[in-house]
C-alpha cells in the first residue's frame, strides 16, 4: 500500500532498520513505523508527559498547554503537511509524539537547571564535585528514553527504526560541542548534519515551531498577558485581518475572535509550508534512483512568510514566554530541582525508585556516573512529582533550602 500512496521522495517503512534484531519479522497488520508509533505511546514517558509543564504550570488552568497536548499539536500539524506531501503519516505520527519525551519537570526551566549542573557552570554551593558531563538538552535526553531508559524487552530501549530516532533527536538543533552525551546510542543516524535525512522528520521539526507559536500566542491572551491592541500590531495578524474579516468578531467577542484567530493562523502557517515545500520538492519527483536521504532541508516557509512569522515568535517570547508573571515561579522551581540533584548526588541510596523508573539501568555505583543517573531521574519527573519528592525528602529531616511550594502549586490566575 505504501508503494502506491507515498511520494517519490517519502521514506517507506521498507526501508527502515532497527537497532537490534529481536522480532524482526514482519506485523501481520502493522509495518515498522506503526509499531514504533504504539511502542511510544504505550512507554511511560510518554504518559509523564501529561503532567509537565509546557509555557505555564499545570496547576494554572485546565485550559493551558500541557507537555502532552503541545504533543498532540504537533502530530495533527505533522499529519496534515505529511498527507499534503505524500509523506509517510506513520513516521510522522511516531516522531511527533516521541520528540518531547526528554523534556524535565517545569518546562525549560528545567532543561536550563540539569543543563548548567551538568556542563559544570553550577557547583551547587561546592556540593557537586564531578567533572562536567556535556550538558543537558532535551532532544538528546528523547533519544536517551528511547534507546536506553525505557524497558519493555530483555534489553533496554524500545528498539525504535533508525529513521524515527533520527527524527527525535533533530526536532530542534543538535548544538554538537556544547552538548555531549557520551553513551548516546547513534547507530545509523547521520549525525554530521543538523538536519533529519528524511523529509518526514524535517516536517516535524518545523510542525513543532508551528504548534509552540500558536499554541504559546492563544495561551498568552488567555492569560490576559497581552491586550488585543498589542496582538493587532501585528504584522501576520493585520494580514489575517485583511484576509478573513476576523476584525468585525471583535466588537461581538473577544473569546470567538481569538479561537478563529489561531485557526486562521495555523491554517497561513501550514499552507505556506505545503506550498513552498511542493515547490522545493519539484525536483525530486522524477527521480526514483533517490534512497529517500536528503542532505538538505527541504521543509521550509517561503520567504515573505518567514519574516512576519520571525516577528511574531520574537512576539511570543518576549511578552509572554518571558513575561514576569509567566517566570514569576521560576526561582522556586530551579530551587526544587537543584535541591533534588544536590541530596541524590550526595547521598544515592535516596533514590529508591531509579529501578522501578527505568528498569534495567542500575542506579548509579560509582561518582562517574551518578550525575548523569541523577539527570535521568529528575528529567523523567512530573511537575508534581518533583514538589512530592522535595517534601519527602523534607521529612526525612535533611537540610534543604525553604521553599514556597505553594507558589508552585497555587500560582497567579487560576481563573484563566
Amino acid at each position: 500500500m505504501e508503494a502506491q500512496w507515498l511520494a517519490p521522495y517519502a521514506c517507506p517503512s521498507a526501508s527502515a532498520h532497527r537497532t537490534r534484531r529481536y522480532q524482526e519479522t514482519e506485523h501481520a497488520y502493522r509495518a515498522a513505523f506503526q509499531r514504533d508509533r504504539d511502542r511510544i505511546i504505550h512507554s511511560r514517558a510518554f504518559r509523564r508527559l501529561k503532567h509537565k509543564r509546557q509555557v505555564f504550570l499545570i496547576t494554572e488552568g485546565d485550559h493551558f498547554r500541557t507537555r502532552l497536548t503541545h504533543t498532540l499539536e504537533v502530530a495533527q500539524i505533522s499529519r496534515t503537511i505529511g498527507r499534503a506531501l505524500g509523506l509517510n503519516e506513520d513516521l510522522l505520527e511516531a516522531i511527533a509524539l516521541g520528540h518531547d519525551l526528554g523534556h524535565t519537570p517545569f518546562g525549560h526551566l528545567g532543561e536550563t537547571v540539569l543543563d548548567e549542573i551538568l556542563q559544570g557552570h553550577d557547583s551547587l554551593n561546592g556540593a557537586a564535585a564531578f567533572e562536567p558531563q556535556g550538558g543537558f538538552k532535551h532532544n538528546y535526553q528523547s533519544l536517551r528514553i528511547v534507546a536506553a531508559l525505557e524497558m519493555k524487552y530483555e534489553f533496554p530501549g524500545l528498539n525504535l527504526t533508525a529513521p524515527v530516532r533520527e527524527g527525535i533527536l533533530k526536532h530542534t538543533r543538535l548544538k554538537r560541542g556544547q552538548i555531549h552525551y557520551h553513551d548516546l546510542d547513534l547507530t545509523g543516524l547521520f549525525f554530521d548534519l543538523d538536519h533529519s535525512t528524511t523529509v518526514e522528520g524535517q516536517v516535524v521539526a518545523i510542525a513543532d515551531e508551528v504548534a509552540q507559536r500558536t499554541h504559546d500566542f492563544e495561551d498568552g491572551i488567555r492569560a490576559e498577558l497581552v491586550t488585543p491592541d498589542e496582538i493587532r500590531d501585528l504584522e501576520i495578524v493585520q494580514q489575517l485581518e485583511a484576509q478573513t474579516g476576523l476584525r468585525s468578531l471583535l466588537d461581538k467577542s473577544l473569546y470567538l475572535y481569538c479561537n478563529r484567530l489561531i485557526s486562521a493562523l495555523i491554517n497561513l502557517l501550514v499552507s505556506d509550508l505545503i506550498a513552498q515545500s511542493l515547490r522545493t520538492l519539484e525536483r525530486f519527483q522524477e527521480d526514483k534512483a533517490r534512497d529517500h536521504f536528503f542532505d538538505e532541508e527541504i521543509i521550509h516557509f517561503s520567504p515573505e512568510l518567514d519574516a512576519v512569522q520571525n516577528q511574531l515568535n520574537k512576539f511570543i517570547y518576549q511578552r509572554i514566554i518571558f513575561h514576569p508573571d509567566t517566570r514569576s515561579t521560576d526561582e522556586e522551581a530551579g530551587e526544587v530541582l537543584r535541591s533534588l540533584f544536590r541530596v541524590y548526588y550526595e547521598e544515592h541510596s535516596l533514590l529508591p525508585t531509579l529501578a522501578r523508573f527505568f528498569a534495567g539501568v542500575p542506579p548509579a555505583v560509582n561518582a562517574d556516573e551518578r550525575p548523569r543517573r541523577i539527570a535521568d531521574f529528575i528529567a523523567g519527573m512530573t511537575d508534581s512529582f518533583a514538589i512530592t519528592e522535595f517534601e519527602r525528602l523534607q521529612r526525612r529531616g535533611l537540610a534543604l533550602p525553604k521553599i514556597d511550594l505553594n507558589a508552585l502549586r497555587f500560582p497567579r490566575n487560576q481563573s484563566a
